[in-house]
């Protein structure tokens, strides 16, 4: 394990600070306490000692780190001081803040963002003592590493058209399997999909397959010996994820992509596909519209967009439909080099996600409703913020289920 920091992070920080009028980020972690240090640092499962990190504007980034974990700092270019005992690291993080008088760490007020909300309270209350004031870095985390950059776009690019494939090749799989009345279960599904992302070079990939009542439930996993068989009629949802292999910089790609295995499905299930896709393209386009506003400027007169308030947008579409009592989860997260990432995420419920969508991330819409015992539908693309607007980035959105996606896509 070597620390080190993303290419460009340094100058990408230091403009944020400035323009927020920060005079830190203070960034801490032990034992992978604090995921955002860890993901930026490149420290698995973190130190096993304590560690501060601050970067500034005009100064090289400055690390305190214990002295028997030091081999782990060979080869940084910042300023590094070592200590022992607690008193020693104490004084040294004092003479480290020197005439800061406000950081940044990785705290949520009332932890209305708990991805964020990473620092103890304790280590709060030790940075404070020291005459700093400490606030939320979630505006500079979403300003810095959950941005995409080209090279991440392009690899997440790839990743989506690979995972779309292979959807569409597991419907006709599991559709061929129902004409020929062969015995194929969720599980063995999906099998084959991971299979198949192993092939295509993805990395961390997963997949989720339902078939359906076992599509009501959000976050089914298929079990070996204990898993639904494919039969005509019944509703299939198809979720799976995975990212370009052997790159730092890749972002993960996120799609649920749904289907019946012959006929239209069961009593109420295209009013659900309706409202789903509804909520799904209404989100998009209140982020569009906005952008058309200005918002995503950044003018005094249109305020920014927030995670929050497209969510209220989807849900407001769903509650209009009827199925207000069957929503079961936010409408997207954030995503970026790690799956569920460290930008905005679209949730008011879950959690109060005001964060600013801004240029440059991305995050997964994923509307969705479940019916206990009877079946889930949901509908999941990937949208990258860009200045112009919002680019849907997983191909052929779905826009009727399987077998009639054809027909419908666009």
């Amino acid at each position: 394990m070597r620390v080190r920091l993303p290419e460009g992070f340094v100058e990408a920080t230091t403009a944020e600070l400035e323009r927020r009028s920060l005079d830190g980020w203070l960034l801490f972690d032990l034992e992978g306490r604090n995921r955002v240090t860890c993901e930026l640092l490149g420290l698995g499962d973190g130190p096993s000692r304590r560690i501060f990190l601050l970067l500034r504007p005009g100064a090289k980034p400055s690390a305190l780190a214990h002295r028997i974990e030091l081999d782990a700092w060979d080869g940084w270019e910042g300023d590094l001081e070592a200590y022992v005992g607690w008193k020693e690291m104490e004084e040294a993080l004092g003479r480290m803040l020197g005439d800061c008088e406000v950081v940044a760490m990785e705290v949520s007020r009332r932890d209305d963002v708990p991805f964020v909300d990473q620092v103890p309270a304790g280590v709060v209350e030790l940075v404070e003592s020291l005459d700093v004031r400490v606030v939320s870095s979630a505006s500079l985390i979403t300003g810095t590493y959950a941005q995409w950059g080209d090279r991440g776009h392009e690899a997440h690019v790839r990743a989506g058209a690979l995972l779309a494939d292979i959807a569409e090749a597991a419907f006709e799989r599991g559709l061929e399997a129902v004409r020929e009345g062969a015995r194929l279960t969720e599980h063995d599904l999906a099998e084959w999909i991971l299979s198949r992302i192993a092939a295509g070079d993805l990395a961390e990939g997963g997949t989720i397959v339902a078939v359906g009542s076992n599509s009501a439930s959000a976050h089914y996993e298929p079990v070996a010996g204990r898993s639904a068989v494919l039969e005509a009629g019944e509703v299939l949802l198809i979720d799976l994820w995975g990212k370009v292999a052997g790159d730092p910089d890749a972002v993960f790609a996120d799609q649920t992509w749904m289907g019946v295995l012959g006929g239209e499905g069961p009593p109420g299930f295209v009013e659900a596909w309706n409202a789903v896709r509804a909520a799904r393209d209404g989100a998009v386009e209140l982020i569009r519209s906005r952008v058309a506003d200005g918002a995503l400027l950044g003018g005094t007169e249109v305020p920014l967009l927030t995670g929050a308030e497209v969510d209220r947008e989807a849900r407001r579409i769903l509650e209009e439909a009827g199925f207000a009592e069957h929503i079961q989860h936010r409408l997207g997260h954030g995503m970026d080099r790690a799956l569920h990432g460290f930008g905005p995420n679209l949730d008011s419920v879950e959690t109060r996600d005001e964060r600013e969508l801004v240029p440059g991330i991305g995050f997964s819409v994923e509307p969705g409703v479940y019916l206990p015992g009877r079946f889930g539908v949901r509908s999941e693309i990937n949208v990258h913020m860009r200045a112009d607007g919002p680019e849907v980035t997983t191909p052929r959105p779905q826009m009727e289920p399987w077998p009639h996606r054809r027909a419908g896509s666009r």
